[in-house]
């Protein structure tokens, strides 16, 4: 193989280890920690956050309401004693009355629909519960499947890597450093009917000579790649 032939086979090695690198992270990071386990997690905790909220504001509106009860009964019972006599006294507890008790019915009203509130969000947390116990199964389940894809891009990633060692090893010294110079990526293109595949700019004719005997590296003039003929 010519000395630009050697620098593409090296570089399409390379890529090919970088890709391998790339999904054996990601398979880690799923037996790690698989993210549809924990966006269900997630979605748990809030159900269960929110369930927990409205069950508190329930205890607050009780301790209120009996609070507010107490003070009716009072009320209406200072009321039907007869011990007020004033007129005006009179008209104003029975107003009081009336407001505590349509304040009291307002408040059972609000309580049932927090009552209702609470009985979905129970749902929700029994409905997240499920969802999280899914996702664990099917993690489990995959869990297998995703340790031998790892294994097996873990003994390709090696063989890729020796390969690219020995490929590296046999591109001439001048070859390589040309090869290094360059601070684009790919450092090396294509060229198919007299263009660059990477930047799509005409090669000149000289360049074309060159490229045809092979013996020299030949540099794109617009994008400064190592050219390789196809």
């Amino acid at each position: 193989m010519k000395p630009a032939q050697l620098l593409l086979a090296y570089q399409r090695l390379v890529e090919r280890e970088r890709e391998l690198r790339d999904e054996i992270e990601r398979l880690e990071s799923l037996l790690a920690s698989d993210p549809n386990v924990a966006h269900a997690e997630a979605a748990l905790a809030e159900a269960r956050e929110r369930s927990q909220g409205i069950t508190l504001r329930l205890r607050e509106s009780d301790r209120e309401r009996e609070t507010h009860r107490t003070k009716l009964r009072s009320r209406e019972k200072e009321l039907m004693s007869g011990r007020i006599r004033n007129p005006t006294e009179l008209m104003q507890l029975n107003t009081e009355v009336q407001h505590l008790r349509s304040s009291f019915a307002d408040e059972e009203e609000a309580e049932l629909r927090l009552m209702e509130e609470g009985e979905l969000a129970e749902q929700a947390v029994v409905e997240a519960s499920e969802l999280v116990q899914g996702a664990r199964e099917r993690s489990a389940n995959d869990e297998p499947q995703l340790r031998g894809e790892l294994e097996a891009m873990q003994t390709e990633l090696a063989a890729v890597k020796a390969d690219s060692e020995a490929a590296w090893a046999e591109i001439p010294a001048a070859a390589r450093n040309a090869y290094l110079r360059i601070r684009v990526h790919p450092p090396v293109a294509e060229v198919d009917r007299n263009q660059c595949l990477v930047c799509h700019v005409t090669v000149t004719s000289s360049g074309m000579q060159a490229l045809r005997k092979g013996e020299e590296i030949v540099h794109c003039e617009n994008c400064g790649r190592v050219l390789v003929l196809v």
